[in-house]
């Protein structure tokens, strides 16, 4: 893995962290408040000079960096400005596990024309009784001629009300537990599919819609499960797994989120004190400027961590171990970052004048949606000790 990326991305990303800066950072404490984008958002998007890989726009470029490297330095430099920004561009991850264990026609239907059609993507996995136990599923998919019917109930899903469709996790098998799991496909406005609650009041990404969902008979075709092929579906392709090795691609992502968080608030902190050098003794100020360089130090080791998980994914590997590593590590790391800024800030930094306060409570959610730090550190463990890692 090169220790550095090329000067193309780094000047790109260079480029999108100012573009952040000015046109989402402005916005942060209006949709934290409001729970929703502004009205002008669209007219922002539409106005940036920067390559946002926006449908009917030039595509985030090519650097040679790879794609899952690039989408790094992409989650980083935006979540720099503030991560409202990021999800009002992003696509969610549903179409991931289509890519994962989807047929060839299901590729082509429901993964190759998400980003070219900026089609938006739910995943539904968490229920109101489970969090990090997947294999507790208690969402129904019962076969009956050529239609699925589904019923069950799902929280935390990630741009459910808005999402064009949604992979939802449900069981084929109740007593087959995580094997019995598989994933369907639920296209917006599908009967029986409920939107119970648009977005969930939040301590932090506030909003980032996460929907709740019923399925009351929800009926939709036999091909919408995916790995149906030739008139069956394939017994290996297990849905539990299917979430777990779909959250494990975009893990080291969430983690740049956080990094463009952390690096934000040190760099905020850092201009404070540096006007307040005068009011410090040298002894205090060193301790200050020390504490300070272990931080970034900190965002750097972070950074390598993530770009180690990302570089194999982009030579063909799918290492969730890596991917463990990195969510394990940085917003757990991070979070304690800006709650040290915040110390060192003082009673200014716990009010509304700054973000800081606001950027905790959104790290807050990284250590623990899409795989909590606790998981990460039991991936990890099982792979040292030569089990499986899931």
């Amino acid at each position: 893995m090169p220790m550095q990326t090329s000067r193309e991305l780094q000047d790109y990303a260079t480029a999108l962290r100012d573009w952040s800066v000015k046109q989402c950072r402005p916005y942060a404490r209006e949709v934290d408040r409001n729970h929703g984008f502004p009205e002008e958002w669209p007219k922002i998007l539409e106005a940036s000079t920067v390559p946002l890989g926006l449908p009917g726009r030039e595509p985030v470029p090519d650097f040679g960096d790879g794609y899952w490297v690039t989408r790094l330095a992409y989650y980083e430099a935006i979540s720099y400005g503030d991560m409202w920004g990021l999800y009002g561009i992003a696509n969610g991850i549903g179409h991931l596990v289509v890519k994962s264990v989807g047929t060839e026609e299901q590729i082509e239907r429901w993964y190759d024309p998400v980003e070219p059609n900026g089609w938006i993507t739910g995943f539904a996995l968490t229920e109101p009784h489970f969090g990090s136990d997947t294999s507790l599923v208690a969402t129904t998919a019962v076969r009956e001629g050529d239609e699925w019917i589904l019923n069950g109930s799902k929280i935390y899903c990630s741009y459910g009300s808005v999402a064009d469709y949604i992979v939802v996790f449900a069981t084929i098998d109740k007593s087959a537990g995580g094997r019995g799991i598989r994933a369907f496909i639920v296209e917006g406005g599908t009967p029986g599919l409920v939107v119970t609650k648009a977005n969930e009041d939040k301590l932090g990404l506030r909003a980032w819609p996460t929907t709740a969902l019923s399925l009351d008979d929800c009926r939709i075709p036999v091909d919408h499960a995916l790995g149906w092929k030739d008139g069956e579906l394939a017994p290996t392709l297990r849905g539990q797994a299917s979430a777990l090795a779909t959250l494990a691609l975009n893990r080291p992502n969430i983690a740049a989120m956080a990094i463009g968080t952390a690096q934000a608030a040190i760099d905020v902190t850092a201009e404070i004190l540096n006007d307040q050098e005068a009011e410090f003794t040298t002894q205090r100020w060193g301790a200050v400027t020390k504490e300070l360089a272990a931080m970034n130090a900190t965002l750097e080791r972070g950074r390598l961590v993530a770009r180690s998980a990302q570089s194999l994914l982009d030579s063909g590997v799918n290492d969730r171990t890596a991917a463990a590593a990195a969510k394990a590590y940085i917003p757990e790391s991070c979070e304690r970052i800006v709650l040290r800024c915040l110390q060192l800030l003082g009673p200014e930094a716990t009010g509304e004048s700054l973000l800081l306060e606001k950027w905790y409570r959104d790290l807050k959610i990284l250590d623990i949606f899409e795989g909590s730090g606790e998981i990460q550190r039991l991936i990890i463990a099982r792979a040292l000790s030569g089990s499986v890692a899931s």
